[in-house]
This record gives structure tokens, C-alpha cells and sequence, in this order.
């Protein structure tokens, strides 16, 4: 339930049509446009002058300071490693919601000002799960749910829930049938449907002007991780790595899906890049991928196991990486099944069961435990 309205609410569902004052300007509309491009380019001096011009234009509206703590969030990524800039992060959220409180004291039923709820909600339930604080996020989620509901009847007025829509179907049929400890709970959320949720993710993708870098970077995540579909996985990340070739987290995930699909020589490109990172989620992810490259082209056991085994005593990152220890430890399965060491194996799938979400994974640990 929790990772459920916390992945819908990470939409920047504030860019809705309405009556507010944001979105009749279109000279706005265009510095935001503009200002994203910029952000996720990781150009964030520029991103944040632009959004500075907003902040003028409209000093009582919460988009500027969505904006920032967006932009805080992924210059600053994983913010867990950067004490400070929580503060920073966690003041322009309440700053936001504020602002969109006082939108809805003057008129509840002020769809930009629900929405802008929405996101904030959202990404305080986000910032409280990666903190390990799930019934905290559980408790703030609960409240962006009737904000969360209004959308959902609404993507034919307005393309832009199209992302929050197709996300909410998606994951409201495909979560409980990954965790099923969460059935007894999901009833009281409205039903979904994953077909449906998926062709809402794939027309966002491309009739969607402010969501269009969400929508494909969660199209991609859930290809790859539910529908175990890396080809059409690799579709939706190319549009991204494309437009913003410097951004770190659209090259990770596009070095998962070519390692996925034996593009080894391309994945380990991105590897090398990635393993020039400071971050610990970074140095996590491009040791483990080495040690797959290692295993699955180099066909070297030995030096496969070191990367792996290196890899997986990195701490890793909840939303990011965690699959990634999954990939390490079916690896190692492999590799003790092909030397003999039934136990190992058998102790190795056990760990990756336990991390995998990604199907695959899953599957391939189950053939085992068996």
C-alpha cells in the first residue's frame, strides 16, 4: 500500500489544467519546460535560475519550491548520504504544502491546489521509506489518497494524468501479487487494471509535455522488473539517455536493460562511467554489473565472484539498487552450482528471493530452492 501511493505521487502532478494561475500563463509553462530539461541535464545552476523566474512571477504558488526540492533531490542523490541538504529538501516540501494549503482554504475543490498536495504527500511518504520509516510513510500516503482518487477520472480532459493513472492501475493489481501480505489492506483502494495501466504509461510517454521523463523512466522500471521485457524496457530508457546523456540514474538503469538483452559491450561502457562515481549506490551498481558482464560474457567464474562479492557489501539503495544484490546473489548461484557447492548455491538464491522484485530473478531463484 505504502510503495504503491508513494510511486504514484512522485508525478509532478501539479502541471494540471485549471483555473490557477500557473497554467493560463504560458510563458510559465515554458520556463518550467525549460527549467526540467536543464535539471535533468544536471545543469542545476541554470534550472534554478529559471525556476527563480517563476518564484517572482508567482510568489504565493508552491511550484517553485516543488521544483527546488525536486531539483535538491537528484542533485543531491541518495539525499540519505547528505545530512544537510535533507533540511534543505524537507523545508522546501513543507514550504510547498503550505502554500497549497492556503489554495485550499480559499477553495477546496482547486484542482491545481490538490494536486500540488498530491506531490508534495508524495514525495515526503518517498523520503520517509527510504528512511526506513515505512508506517510514517504509510500514515502520509493515506492522506495523498483522496487527492490521488480525483485524478483517476481525468486523463481524458487532461493528458498529464495519464502518468499518475496508468502507475495507480498498474501498481494496484501488480503489487499485492508481488507482496501479498498487503492484500488484507489494498481492498480499501479504488481496483486497477495492468493492461489498462500500461498503455496510460506508453501514451504518456509521448502526448504528455511536463510527465513525458517520469512516465518513461517508471515505463522502462516496470517493463523490465514485472513485465521481464527488457527490449521494451530499453525503448523507453533510449528516448531518455537520448535526450540527457549525462544523467546518471537514466545511464544506470540503461546499463540493467543492455546487460539484460547481452549488449555487453555497451553495458560496460556505462559501468566504467558509472564506477567513476563517488556515491556508494553508484560504486554498488557498477561493480555488480562488471561482475555480471564478467560472468555472462567473459565466462570468468573467478573474476565474477570478486566483483559480486564485493558489490553485495555495499550497502544498497531501497528504490534503485536493491534489485541489483538480487542480480549479485543469483549470480553467485550460478557460479557455486557450476563449482559444486550445492549449499552455496542454495544459501545464494535464498538471499536473492528475498531482494529480487524483478520476475525473472525470481523465477530463476524458485528453479533452484525447488
Amino acid at each position: 500500500m505504502k510503495k504503491i501511493i508513494v510511486l504514484i505521487a512522485l508525478t509532478l502532478g501539479f502541471f494540471l489544467q485549471s483555473n490557477a494561475q500557473i497554467l493560463n500563463d504560458a510563458n510559465t509553462r515554458q520556463l518550467i519546460s525549460q527549467g526540467l530539461d536543464k535539471m535533468y541535464s544536471y545543469d542545476f545552476k541554470e534550472s534554478a535560475e529559471i525556476f527563480s523566474k517563476i518564484k517572482v512571477r508567482h510568489p504565493q504558488h508552491p511550484v517553485f519550491y516543488t521544483l527546488m526540492a525536486i531539483q535538491t533531490e537528484l542533485q543531491y542523490f541518495p539525499l540519505k548520504d547528505f545530512p544537510s541538504q535533507q533540511k534543505t529538501y524537507l523545508a522546501y516540501l513543507n514550504q510547498s504544502r503550505a502554500l497549497a494549503e492556503a489554495m485550499l482554504d480559499k477553495n477546496e475543490e482547486d484542482i491545481e491546489a490538490n494536486f500540488f498536495e498530491l506531490a508534495t504527500l508524495g514525495y515526503l511518504a518517498a523520503y520517509d521509506a527510504d528512511n526506513q520509516e515505512f508506517m510514517k510513510a504509510v500514515g502520509v500516503a493515506k492522506k495523498a489518497y483522496s487527492h490521488l482518487k480525483k485524478g483517476l477520472e481525468l486523463t481524458e480532459k487532461q493528458p498529464e494524468f495519464l502518468y499518475s493513472s496508468g502507475i495507480y492501475n498498474y501498481y494496484r493489481i501488480e503489487y499485492p501479487e508481488t507482496h501479498p501480505v498487503i492484500k488484507s489492506v489494498i481492498w480499501m483502494f479504488a481496483d486497477g487494471n495492468k493492461k489498462l495501466g500500461l498503455q496510460q504509461l506508453d501514451l504518456a510517454t509521448r502526448k504528455t509535455i511536463f510527465v513525458k521523463t517520469e512516465a518513461s523512466f517508471y515505463a522502462g522500471y516496470v517493463y523490465m522488473k514485472y513485465e521481464a521485457n527488457p527490449a521494451k524496457a530499453l525503448q523507453y530508457n533510449t528516448l531518455l539517455t537520448e535526450k540527457y546523456p549525462d544523467n546518471l540514474l537514466f545511464q544506470m538503469q540503461r546499463m540493467d536493460f543492455l546487460t539484460a538483452l547481452a549488449k555487453y559491450d555497451d553495458a560496460d561502457e556505462i559501468a566504467n562511467k558509472i564506477l567513476k562515481q563517488k556515491g556508494v549506490m553508484f560504486q554498488c551498481a557498477g561493480t555488480i554489473f562488471k561482475g555480471l558482464i564478467a560472468e555472462k560474457d567473459k565466462k570468468d567464474d573467478k573474476l565474477a565472484e570478486a566483483y559480486l562479492l564485493k558489490g553485495v557489501k555495499m550497502p544498497f539503495d531501497e528504490r534503485f539498487t536493491k534489485d541489483y544484490h538480487g542480480l549479485a546473489y543469483m549470480a553467485l548461484a550460478r557460479i557455486a552450482k557450476r563449482a559444486g557447492q550445492h549449499s552455496k548455491m542454495k544459501e545464494y538464491a535464498k538471499k536473492a528471493s528475498k531482494l529480487a522484485e524483478y520476475k525473472a530473478t525470481i523465477a530463476e531463484a524458485k528453479a533452484i530452492l525447488d
